[in-house]
Parts: structure tokens; C-alpha cells; sequence
């Protein structure tokens, strides 16, 4: 009888066995009623995506070396901020891991900020800082110009922002959730020349340029933020030079100065101005409405797309200006972007 009972729970002892070992390997769906409670965890993953640009191209892998990811719960709280830079964003395939739990979140970054010290963004901390708490502002150094007090900005290397207002993270087994996050480049080069009709050499050290705007200071949504300031952009290169033209009967020499600045996010709205001034006198050369300029060149150039996106999209802007041998503009024409702007019937704002 003993040994009949021992054989009995010896049997029951290996079935039991055997079933709890094939339990894992059933599908959660067939053993759980609810799929919250299915022990599976989904892989979720960051794809930044830089098109929107005048080549309509992605050109994240190529331009961008450093980026920073931040995610906000549906109250508004960091939960997650997470970096990343160099050679491996610049692999097609590139994608950011999140350690997140399923939920709603938005999410945002900037790119380009390990770059340099051109700009300042605040320490964050999770389950504590706000999305408003998350600004990025340039960097400005005071200094005076022509006796004025003007707060200075020189050379911005390139920053990008991106946003994803709501995303849902959802449970899924057996598969990985990709997220596109599109990024938006903020900062532009403008290149100014200046070109001399007359014969004489143009010296770069007579001119001051300068660009002002109120455009110092970004929300977490990539607006800007009232009263931070005017801002002085100073070129970051100018120099000096000339170049032979061969024409079928004669030569003719070009004398040109040329300077670069960079500018923070170019609004359409916003009260942007280039100033050129003669360095010992003070005295205005040309001071025109950025914007307008830019304007023009969009409509010449028949580009089928609002101010503000031509703006964002566009990050290099060349304008030629020319002087009379007197060094004075002559303001029937300027040159954007290879784009011949004549003055018919306008008079341009000086």
C-alpha cells in the first residue's frame, strides 16, 4: 500500500512539474485576461529626423553631434533626460533607447548644445522640474559700441529643437516602438559683401556690422520669450579683398569686404536689423529691415511656402550690397542668395 501510495504522488509531483514549466512558454494572450498583466516588456526608441530644410532631405546624420532628450509625464513633470554625441549619431540607422513605462508624454530636445558655450540650458531634475523650467538662452557678453552699452553675441555654432507634443507609449509584445522626432534648425549665417563699383581698395577694418534682435531666449516649445533683451550679433569673420572679372574687351577688378555673422531663430514677426557703419565716424552706411530683405528674396525666388518656414527652413542667407566711391549705398539693387533684387518702384527702407 505504501508503495502504491509513493508511486501515485511521485506521478502527481512530475505532472505538476512539467506544467509549471511549459506555463512561460504559452502565449500571454492565451494564459492573461488582461494584457496588463502580461509580463512583457516593449522597447521604445528615439528616431530624429532633420528635413526640414531647403533640400527637403534628412540631414541629421550628417550635421548633428550631440543631442539631448527630455521627457515630460501628462503633468508636466521630467521624467527622463538622457544625451548623446558624437560618430554614433551620425549612423543612418541611429535611434535613442527610452527606459520609460507605457503613458502619455511629451517630448522634447535640443541638439548642438555640447558643441561649444554658446548657449544656457538649466539643470533639470526628474520627478521635481516643470517643462517650463526648460529654456535655452544665448550667451551675451557686454561690451559698447560707439560709445553705446550693447550686449554682444559672436560666433553661435548650429543648435536644433524638436518636439513631440503628445506620445503615447503603448504595451505590445514582440516588438519595438519607434518614435520620429523631427528636428527644427534656430540658428542662421549671414553672410554680408560689400562691393565697391568704383576703382580703390575697401578696407574691412573702416566697417562695423551688425545685426539686432529681440530673439535671445527659447521656450521648451521653441518660442521666444519677451523681454529678455535686445541682442547685438557681431561678425565672427570679416576680411577684406578683390578678384579680376575677364570680360571680352576689358578686365575689371571687384574690391569687396565681406563679413559673417550668426543669429539666433529668425522670427517673421520679428523686429530684426542689419546695420553697416563706418568704425571711426560712427556714421550709418545702411541699416535695413532684415526681415523685409529676406521677404523679398522668398517672393522673387517664387518659393511656395509661409515667411515663417522659408525663415526656419533656410540657414544661410548671402547679400551683396554696393557702394559709390564715395563708400555711400547705392540702393537700386542688393544680391540674396544669387537672387537680384531690384528696387523699381520701391523705395527701400533705410
Amino acid at each position: 500500500m505504501k508503495t502504491l501510495l509513493y508511486s501515485i504522488h511521485h506521478q502527481v509531483r512530475k505532472a505538476l512539474l512539467a506544467m509549471a514549466i511549459a506555463l512561460p512558454m504559452v502565449s500571454c494572450h492565451t494564459v492573461w485576461d488582461d494584457d496588463d498583466d502580461c509580463p512583457v516588456e516593449t522597447e521604445y526608441r528615439v528616431k530624429f529626423v532633420h528635413d526640414y530644410n531647403m533640400l527637403f532631405t534628412d540631414a541629421f546624420a550628417t550635421q548633428v553631434r550631440s543631442i539631448t532628450l527630455y521627457a515630460f509625464d501628462e503633468d508636466g513633470k521630467l521624467v527622463l533626460q538622457q544625451s548623446e554625441q558624437g560618430e554614433t549619431l551620425s549612423r543612418d540607422d541611429y535611434t535613442m533607447k527610452l527606459d520609460l513605462a507605457p503613458g502619455n508624454y511629451r517630448l522634447v530636445a535640443w541638439a548642438g548644445l555640447a558643441e561649444g558655450n554658446a548657449y544656457t540650458v538649466p539643470v533639470l531634475t526628474e520627478n521635481i522640474s516643470d517643462k517650463e523650467d526648460l529654456t535655452c538662452r544665448i550667451n551675451r557678453y557686454p561690451t559698447t559700441l560707439h560709445d553705446e552699452p550693447i550686449d554682444s553675441v559672436g560666433y553661435l555654432h548650429p543648435l536644433w529643437h524638436g518636439i513631440v507634443e503628445t506620445q503615447t507609449l503603448t504595451r505590445a509584445a514582440t516588438e519595438t516602438q519607434v518614435i520620429t522626432l523631427p528636428l527644427m534648425k534656430n540658428t542662421s549665417t549671414i553672410r554680408v559683401i560689400l562691393q565697391q563699383l568704383a576703382q580703390g581698395q575697401l578696407d574691412a577694418s573702416q566697417f562695423d556690422f551688425t545685426i539686432t534682435d529681440e530673439n535671445g531666449m527659447m521656450t521648451h516649445e521653441n518660442r521666444l520669450v519677451e523681454g529678455d533683451g535686445v541682442l547685438t550679433y557681431m561678425p565672427y569673420h570679416q576680411a577684406q579683398g578683390s578678384t579680376v572679372v575677364e570680360g571680352e574687351a576689358s578686365e575689371e577688378q571687384l574690391n569687396v569686404v565681406v563679413a559673417e555673422l550668426s543669429v539666433g531663430r529668425l522670427m517673421a514677426d520679428g523686429d530684426t536689423r542689419l546695420t553697416i557703419s563706418n568704425r571711426q565716424t560712427g556714421e550709418t552706411i545702411l541699416s535695413i529691415p532684415l526681415i523685409d530683405y529676406l521677404e523679398l528674396c522668398r517672393t522673387v525666388a517664387n518659393y511656395d511656402m509661409p515667411l515663417q518656414e522659408y525663415l526656419d527652413r533656410e540657414d544661410t542667407y548671402t547679400m551683396t550690397f554696393f557702394l559709390d566711391s564715395n563708400q555711400s549705398w547705392l540702393n537700386t539693387q542688393v544680391i540674396i542668395n544669387d537672387w537680384i533684387v531690384r528696387f523699381n518702384d520701391i523705395t527701400p527702407e533705410l
